[in-house]
């Protein structure tokens, strides 16, 4: 039965949601399962695929934002030696005057600029000069592939049907999401008090790694940001705002493919997808990737200039709203 509460412009509306909350670290899971619940939409009767189709929307945003990195770790399996950094084509001629370029620079603008904050320093480059996708050398590329190979290995205790069920029963849980939504800001202002005052790395170490993979576990609960738990956890030990966004982003790709196989799977073995038409899952999806596409590139230069602390208000008012009213 096709759930009359998902219509074609809902969907649109949703989809719209997942882009936005999916990289701001606000909880993209937690916004649509709280939509969902006001509106009427049950998560076991196509809510929760719909939002696994809507995160697969966000997760082409990722792959094309982050291809130049995405070539880099490929690079860094198959060359045995590294190769010169291209200057990338998003990246102005002239950088400004805050940032001192080498001839032959071994580090993407960006990251060298944010390695370079001190106390006292700027938060980093102005405006013109923040680029939209850079990959990494190879040398950062071996570290980052090992990195995010560690850092996904957590997600394998997420694959249980024990599991599943939990996630199923937060989601048709207001007080839970609001919950996590506390969670999430409380981890947000951890790590920006604590990033203040570590030292900027590029590339988790193997043990910092599966620290940033067991918060990507714990953000599988609604409420809890996955993007807002990760970058945290990053900056919290170390990585400055660009590359804790980079680590968090690249890592999500095989949890969301993971997610969305998992449910292609499920869907093939019970007939298809039950309880919401197909054009309303085409919908989100593509005003998933649409608005998710925007909204990156929009993080990106709100981290250099703010970071992440501006979320934390909304997410604490939201919370005790949410918990108020449940």
């Amino acid at each position: 039965m096709i759930d009359p509460a998902m219509s074609p412009l809902l969907a649109v509306l949703l989809g719209a949601l997942q882009g936005v909350a999916e990289f701001l670290p606000i909880s993209s899971s937690g916004h649509l399962a709280l939509a969902q619940a006001w509106l009427g939409v049950d998560p076991s009767s196509g809510g929760h695929t719909f939002n696994i189709v809507v995160h697969a929307g966000t997760l082409l945003a990722v792959l094309l934002f982050y291809r130049q990195d995405l070539g880099a770790l490929l690079r860094a399996v198959f060359q045995p030696r590294q190769v010169p950094l291209v200057h990338h084509p998003d990246l102005p001629e002239r950088p400004g005057p805050h940032i001192a370029v080498d001839p032959a620079p071994t580090e993407p603008l960006a990251l060298r600029d944010d390695l370079a904050d001190g106390p006292g320093a700027r938060p980093g480059p102005p405006l013109d000069v923040v680029p939209a996708r850079v990959g990494p050398p190879l040398n950062t590329a071996r570290a980052l592939l090992f990195a995010l190979i560690i850092g996904t290995l957590p997600l394998v205790l997420a694959l249980s049907d024990t599991t599943m069920a939990i996630v199923l029963d937060a989601e048709s849980s207001t007080r839970w999401i609001g919950c996590g939504f506390l969670v999430t800001a409380a981890l947000l202002f951890f790590s920006h008090r604590r990033n203040d005052a570590v030292a900027s790395l590029d590339a988790p170490r193997p043990w910092q790694a599966l620290v940033i993979g067991l918060a990507q576990l714990v953000a599988i609960l609604p409420g809890i940001s996955r993007s807002g738990s990760t970058m945290a956890a990053a900056m919290a030990l170390g990585l400055g705002r660009l590359p804790a966004a980079r680590f968090s982003f690249l890592l999500s790709i095989p949890a969301i493919l993971g997610a969305s196989l998992k449910e292609t799977l499920d869907l093939l073995e019970h007939g298809g997808a039950a309880g919401i038409a197909p054009t309303s899952y085409a919908l989100g999806f593509l005003t998933a990737f649409a608005v998710g596409t925007l909204t990156l590139r929009a993080l990106m230069t709100l981290l250099v200039r703010v970071g992440l602390l501006p979320f934390v208000p909304y997410l604490i008012a939201l919370g005790v709203a949410v918990i108020a009213t449940s």
